[in-house]
């Protein structure tokens, strides 16, 4: 009898460890499950608000966030993976001014965002559906590696880095005064300034030359040349975002440009329109005009986009100044018409005058924004990619495609 209880007991008692067990493997399961939406890939963190996966029907929106815990900027990318949708377009746009619309399809969006340390970038994807059909899908974010032997090590090891500029900065440089070190938004750059003839890219078919590494690793290029199609920069509004100029630019991007988008970065491109205290001009003339103090730090909007234009700070770090200019880079003597920079410089009334460089090289702000004028692209392409090549005029840098 005595046995028979002792048995049942142990039963019980084993009954109540393994119903415990159980217990305890669902709660952490919940866990793990429950935290599944928030992934960390090295130094970033991505909180998948709506989740990684995807199920809708109708028009619908998701959020997700990046946020880099490094003291480093970092890159990322942003992709779509296995997709089932038919008739979905979809809207991606984030607290950093980025703007992506397209057709819902596995696909990389961006291949390569920088972030700043200890930055949080927040996004919202919008879904507009045709008809009322189920769509599904992932949505994917990751760290890319920082590769060695890269477009930027390839410049840097073919330059000495000058430790100072042989003309003042403000004034014309006009002679090759080479790769010099400075600091913008995201750390450390290097920029050409003068007559430099070792910063050729062939690119989309296309001349470009390089403006500086920035302080991400990618590199900055500004195109050879003017667009064919010349432009006004404003009607009403004064914000890069907002003018003609962008319109043009996404166009002529779209059809020279998007075949090889992978290689090319989303960058901040900086829109400085805070007007001074006088009300008459804005803090970039006193900056560069009046006390020749050009930066890489935006002072202004950065504007999140694939394609844009030079700022009057990187002209006069580049060597232009307010007097001609024929013996620097950003010279070409093909260039017969001014053409708009994205940085502003005086106003008077309505009449908003951004700075542009004339045909001589200088800078001037004296040109209303409401006139045609020529248009500059300039894109910057990611830290990830190979070249060959040397950077002259006989041997341009090309970049290796995968």
């Amino acid at each position: 009898m005595r046995l028979r209880f002792k048995s049942v007991l142990v039963i019980i008692f084993l009954l109540i460890i393994g119903c415990a067990s159980i217990g305890i493997g669902y709660l952490f399961y919940s866990e793990v499950i429950d935290s599944s939406d928030i992934v960390i890939d090295g130094d970033l963190v991505v909180n998948y608000t709506n989740g990684e996966k995807f199920s809708l029907i109708g028009d619908a929106s998701l959020e997700f966030s990046v946020t880099n815990n490094s003291s480093e900027a970092r890159y990322y990318y942003i992709q779509f993976a296995n997709v089932i949708a038919d008739g979905v377009e979809y809207k991606l746009t984030s607290s950093d001014n980025l703007d992506i619309t397209d057709q819902l399809k596995s696909d990389i969006i961006s291949n390569q965002i920088a972030i700043n340390s200890n930055e949080t970038v927040n996004y919202t994807v919008s879904f507009t559906s045709s008809d009322e059909k189920e769509y599904s899908g992932e949505i994917k974010v990751g760290l890319r590696a920082n590769e060695q032997n890269n477009f930027a090590d390839a410049i840097l090891s073919s330059n000495s880095i000058s430790s100072a500029t042989l003309s003042a900065i403000g004034d014309s440089a006009t002679l090759d005064e080479g790769l010099l070190q400075s600091e913008d938004d995201l750390g450390v750059a290097y920029y050409f300034r003068g007559a430099v003839t070792n910063n050729n890219v062939l690119f989309a078919g296309l001349n470009w030359k390089i403006v500086k590494i920035n302080g991400d690793g990618s590199v900055k290029l500004v195109l050879d040349d003017i667009l064919e199609e010349i432009g006004s920069y404003y009607e009403e509004a004064f914000s890069f975002r907002e003018s003609n100029i962008i319109t043009i630019l996404n166009e002529w991007y779209d059809t020279n440009l998007s075949e090889y988008g992978d290689y090319i970065a989303y960058y901040r491109y900086c829109n400085d329109t805070v007007l001074s205290a006088s009300g008459t001009s804005y803090n970039a003339y006193d900056r560069i005009v009046t006390n020749k103090i050009p930066t890489f730090v935006c002072l202004g909007t950065a504007d999140n986009n694939r394609i844009g234009l030079l700022t009057a700070d990187e002209v006069v770090l580049a060597g232009g100044s307010t007097n001609t200019n024929q013996n620097y880079y950003l010279y070409n003597s093909e260039i017969t018409t001014d053409y708009y920079t994205m940085t502003s410089a005086r106003i008077s009334g309505d009449t908003y005058y951004p700075f542009i460089v004339n045909i001589n090289g200088a800078l001037e702000n004296n040109t209303a924004g409401n006139l045609l004028r020529g248009i500059r692209p300039v894109i910057n392409i990611i830290k990830t990619a190979k070249v060959t090549g040397t950077g002259t005029a006989d041997d341009p840098y090309q970049l290796i495609m995968n």
